[in-house]
């Protein structure tokens, strides 16, 4: 705002001076008018003491005219009655004379009349000579102003579009002032003034272009600032309900294993049962055997033969109910280990989609961070660094592990054993 307001003073300041300048302008070429007509009328100075110039006749009537300016009305009595310069105009006299006398020629009191204008002296003239001066060293000081500052901007400009953002720069061009001297100084004024209005302009078009380029970066920013803060939610929200379901998968992880841990102790207890059946109907069938042998003995034999048998049909029985319900406590251990696997797996990949999006999540912050110093180096007016993309963090998704599928084969057992690596 500062630099727009000294370009506006300086704008009306030269403003000011092309006035002054166009003043002087005119005044000059009044002057230059009466020094042609002297040159071209016959034109005779004298004094205004009622003395007559020597070329004239005293018999010749005299008109006296005073030249008013501008400033007359102002003038006092005393300027009146100073002393003042006339000019005698000469009428032009006939073909044939003037060949005879190229000279100005004494007027006849027939045939030539004079008229004498007297012209007041201009006592200001020296001291718009002076004021001119001084404008003409104002304009050059502002001419050198707006050249450090066109030099300034164009030095920042340069700075903030090294990287532009739309693939192109600006550029202002800057002109070196002129000085001038002689009588010529008024249209070199009017030049230079009319080439600080170009400048200005163009420096007014640079600054609104640059203004609209840094409103859309700031608009792009602000919408990509949002977009990665919606991805980021998003990330968060999703990590929260994996981490929600990581946890519940470990719950039924545990109460799983727990489960497999007391059907292995149900297992160890029925074949420590089995072999205890086992080990009597041997012992049974040993005593059957000799009972067998035995069976001459007597009636007493006979029934403990029945007896024994009856034994031996109910502990085989029990036996191979015993096998059975083993069979199906190991199908149910196998299914249940088989679902422990499947669990770790999946834990196993949640794991992993966890560990991902974190890094996405750290990623996308360390990517907001950056846009952030970006921009606010950006309104600095300060030189950005590289964005470097050779430490950038890169997401590396491992293959995805597929569990195995559940099937109804009855498999042999299998004992899990975990390698921590």
């Amino acid at each position: 705002m500062s630099a727009r307001f000294r370009r506006h003073q300086l704008l009306r300041e030269l403003r000011s001076c092309e006035m002054s300048c166009r003043s002087l302008f005119h005044l000059d070429t009044s002057r230059r008018q009466t020094e042609q007509l002297q040159m071209s009328g016959g034109v005779l100075r004298t004094v205004d003491d009622g003395e007559v110039d020597e070329t004239t006749n005293g018999r010749c009537r005299r008109l006296r005219l005073n030249l008013q300016g501008q400033d007359q009305a102002g003038y006092s009595s005393e300027r009146h009655n100073s002393k003042e310069s006339s000019i005698a105009v000469v009428l032009p006299q006939k073909p044939e004379e003037k060949e005879k006398t190229p000279k100005f020629i004494t007027p006849i009191d027939e045939k030539v009349e004079v008229i004498k204008v007297y012209l007041q002296s201009r006592p200001e003239a020296a001291e718009s000579v002076r004021m001119l001066t001084d404008e003409v060293s104002q304009i050059q000081e502002v001419r050198y102003c707006l050249k450090t500052l066109r030099e300034q901007m164009a030095a920042r400009q340069s700075s903030n579009n090294k990287y532009p953002v739309n693939g192109f720069k600006v550029t202002v061009p800057i002109s070196q002032p002129a000085v001038t001297n002689g009588n010529g100084f008024h249209n070199d004024t009017d030049s230079n003034v009319e080439d600080n209005q170009e400048e200005s302009v163009k420096l007014r078009e640079a600054t609104r272009r640059l203004y609209s380029q840094l409103t859309e970066m700031e608009k792009r920013h602000q919408e990509e600032r949002e977009r990665l803060q919606a991805e980021s939610d998003e990330y968060r929200l999703r990590l929260a309900e994996q981490s929600e379901r990581l946890q519940k998968a470990e719950e039924q992880s545990d109460e799983r294993g727990q489960q497999v841990d007391e059907l292995q102790r149900l297992l160890g207890n029925m074949e420590m049962e089995s072999g205890a059946l086992k080990e009597k109907l041997a012992a049974g069938e040993a005593e059957l055997l000799q009972l067998q042998e035995e069976r001459e003995d007597g009636e007493e034999s006979e029934q403990r033969c029945a007896e024994l048998e009856k034994e031996v049909a109910v502990l085989k029985e029990k036996i191979h109910h015993l096998d059975d319900m083993l069979k199906s406590q190991q199908r149910k251990v196998r299914h249940m280990i088989e679902q422990l696997q499947n669990s770790r797996t999946v834990l196993q990949e949640r794991d992993r989609v966890i560990r991902d999006l974190e890094e996405r999540v750290a990623f996308l912050e360390a990517e907001n961070r950056e846009m952030h110093d970006h921009m606010e180096y950006f309104l600095a007016g300060q030189e950005p660094p590289p964005m470097s993309t050779e430490n950038k963090p890169e997401v590396v998704y491992s293959k995805t592990l597929t569990p195995t599928t559940q099937t109804n084969k009855a498999l042999p057992f299998i004992k899990v054993i975990e390698i921590k690596s």
